[in-house]
């Protein structure tokens, strides 16, 4: 086991981590200034696709160098042999040896991680067990579903007994039974070792972690606990539910007083951010009437992390404070000496992979 240096504070530190691609005109700039401070537990890294999240993970876990800034592994420089020795890391396309059975696949990754022959097949057959793979461990992996897959690639990330997991979108491209039973081996792993995961799902997220990172545009929006930032942020997200809310999303996008507008993934809900919370309460039963629909339901619930991002989201793209840049909560509804021109919000989706 290897030994590590001094009081271990962070599983990952950074200051000021950053990556550019390019030089000069075409030189892009995918993450800016990333300060990271994780703690032991499960920690949640999150945002929409092309915020810079597998950037930065490629960062720590060494696999693109760093443009300026620096970064540790559990008090080890990021990239060095000593914090790779520190990392279990499934990659967010992990690739697999097609061929191999998905015992002969863990204790050959084993074998790399310094293990002996002996050992690295207990080992193995352990973690096949605790992924509900025994019985398919003689199978190729050539032949596994997209679900066994991933798990049989978080067991290789877990095979030479890692300090720190890092998961880069574990429940890509799973069946709801699929992503269900991937979480729960996750929460089930915080108990011995630490985990870094991104995801583009708020609501696994949320099922997952106790603290988390929100990142867009290669920058931090804002680092805390889920019961912290939930509190900080008064809610302003509405609630509504119609017998038409799919063919009612356009109409709503359209009016001046919504900033922000979508569909809950889980409960096919509209969800609104209002400019003016009292505007938007008079305008709904009109809005309904209008529109010859059915009303189900109109409430303020309780915040979920989706809804918190989101509203995060529609404050910045009107310049309006968040975390990241003032003291004032999301509802501080004080109007600026400008009033900026009127411009229609752009929604934001969560796809599946993130670029840069």
């Amino acid at each position: 086991m290897l030994k590590e240096k001094g009081k271990i504070e962070h599983e990952i530190w950074s200051d000021k981590l950053t990556k550019v691609y390019g030089k000069g005109d075409d030189a892009v700039k995918a993450v800016t200034q990333i300060d990271l401070r994780v703690e032991p537990g499960i920690h949640g890294f999150l945002g929409p696709n092309g915020a810079g999240k597998t950037t930065t993970i490629s960062m720590l876990v060494g696999a693109i160098s760093i443009t300026e800034g620096r970064a540790t592994i559990r008090n080890e420089k990021a990239g060095s042999v000593a914090a790779k020795q520190l990392i279990g890391f499934l990659p967010q396309d992990p690739t697999f040896y097609d061929k191999m059975t998905g015992e002969e696949y863990l204790i050959y990754m084993a074998k790399l991680g310094g293990l002996r022959t002996k050992e690295a097949r207990k080992k193995a057959q352990e973690l096949l067990a605790y992924f509900d793979l025994f019985d398919a461990r003689a199978r190729k992996i050539g032949n596994y579903s997209g679900g066994m897959k991933q798990k049989i690639g978080i067991a290789a990330a877990l095979i030479h007994e890692p300090k720190l997991l890092i998961l880069d979108e574990p429940t890509a491209n799973l069946d709801p039974i699929g992503r269900a039973d991937v979480i729960d081996k996750i929460k089930k792993l915080s108990d011995r070792v630490s985990v870094f995961v991104s995801s583009h799902i708020l609501s696994e997220i949320e099922q997952m972690c106790k603290k988390v990172t929100m990142i867009d545009q290669g920058n931090i929006v804002i680092s805390d606990s889920i019961a912290n930032i939930k509190r900080k942020f008064v809610g302003n997200v509405f609630v509504l539910d119609t017998n038409m809310n799919k063919q009612l999303l356009k109409p709503l996008e359209k009016n001046e007083n919504v900033l922000k507008v979508w569909l809950d993934e889980e409960d096919e809900r509209i969800r609104i951010v209002p400019k003016d919370q009292e505007k938007l309460q008079k305008m709904i039963p009109k809005w309904i009437i209008d529109n010859n629909a059915i009303l189900f339901g109109f409430h303020q619930p309780e915040l979920s992390l989706q809804d918190v991002f989101m509203e995060i989201m529609s404050k910045k793209e009107e310049g309006g404070p968040t975390e990241s840049n003032s003291d004032l909560s999301l509802n501080d509804r004080k109007k600026s000496k400008k009033e900026k021109s009127e411009k229609k919000s752009k929604k934001i989706t969560f796809k599946e992979g993130d670029s840069r």
